[in-house]
């Protein structure tokens, strides 16, 4: 995988600003609240589209401003997963994991790969309320692999659940990650949750870069600065 971007984006008062390229197999990002995290997603995905800039993801231009290209996001060959899942609430699990389909431009990953990957044979015919948060939050990442995207964006995966179910969810994206073998990006504010998953982390600080590199090391000179 290999993503590169060069984004300027600027709402009310918040500017956003960072120029990057990322080649690990799983990228963390980090950062307070309201530090830019969010909103880097959107732009990758094509939620936002940026004042300025580029995005380039394994050769294919999705963002050039300049050139007035923005692909929308069914077409960026990637898989997105917010932190409040947005689920169907009136489709099954199975037809849930099913929506995605429509939007593969090549079908790599199969239904009954991820039923059982993600433990999910015995909720097929439940509905988003009658599951547990962590069933909902492993469907809404089936349901991003199924479009087989070239990356898997997810967006505080392990927020507004406990710790049981953080586990849960981190066992099921280490699968997911060996199985599918998907490069990810992965959002949180918890860098215990981050280093379970890999060492590579993205700082983000007021809309900003504030370093690249070892998550290990940062959170090293955390400890040490604070």
């Amino acid at each position: 995988m290999n993503l590169q971007f060069d984004l300027k984006f600027s709402r009310d008062d918040f500017n956003f600003c960072m120029k990057a390229q990322y080649e690990k197999d799983i990228t963390a990002i980090f950062g307070p609240s309201g530090a830019g995290k969010t909103t880097l997603i959107k732009l990758l995905a094509g939620l936002l589209k940026p004042d300025s800039g580029k995005i380039i993801l394994n050769d294919q231009v999705l963002t050039d401003v300049e050139n007035g290209i923005c692909l929308p996001p069914e077409k960026r060959s990637m898989g997105i997963v917010f932190q409040e899942k947005l689920l169907f609430p009136h489709m099954t699990v199975k037809q849930n994991l099913c929506f995605g389909v429509r939007y593969a431009k090549r079908s790599t990953v199969k239904l009954d790969e991820i039923i059982e990957v993600l433990g999910l044979s015995k909720l097929l015919n439940s509905y988003p309320c009658n599951i547990s948060g962590g069933e909902q939050q492993r469907t809404a990442i089936g349901r991003a692999l199924m479009c087989s995207p070239q990356l898997l964006l997810l967006d505080e995966p392990f927020n507004a659940v406990d710790y049981t179910l953080r586990s849960e969810i981190l066992v099921y994206l280490k699968r997911c990650k060996v199985i599918f073998n998907i490069p990810m990006i992965v959002i949180s504010h918890d860098p215990e949750d981050l280093k379970k998953l890999t060492d590579t982390v993205q700082l983000i600080d007021n809309g900003h870069s504030g370093g690249y590199g070892n998550i290990y090391e940062f959170t090293r000179e955390r400890v040490i600065n604070n």
